[in-house]
């Protein structure tokens, strides 16, 4: 089964269009990664990326809820296991 890179993310402002803000940041990233590139070539080994809109308030409410908010505390950006995301995604409904 072919894998793709899954954004959550919380926009202070929401684009017009969230899929061309998809493509576009798609293509910014295989111009700045040539492993991401390769992989995307084609959908081959990854498919186009996906994003999903964060409710507002959603990482400080999953940081409160790990007793975490504050401090130097912060939401990991990167993680090949899916426990984070799983969780997050539950709280965001």
């Amino acid at each position: 089964a072919k894998c793709r890179h899954q954004w959550l993310i919380e926009f202070a402002r929401e684009p017009a269009d969230l899929h061309e803000f998809a493509r576009l940041l798609d293509e910014h990233l295989q111009e700045l990664n040539s492993d991401y590139e390769a992989k995307r070539y084609k959908d081959i080994t990854l498919q186009h990326l996906e994003i999903i809109k964060a409710r507002t308030g959603l990482f400080n409410d999953w940081l409160k809820a790990k007793g975490k908010l504050g401090g130097q505390h912060k939401v990991p950006r990167l993680s090949n296991s899916r426990d984070i995301i799983d969780q997050l995604l539950k709280m965001n409904g």
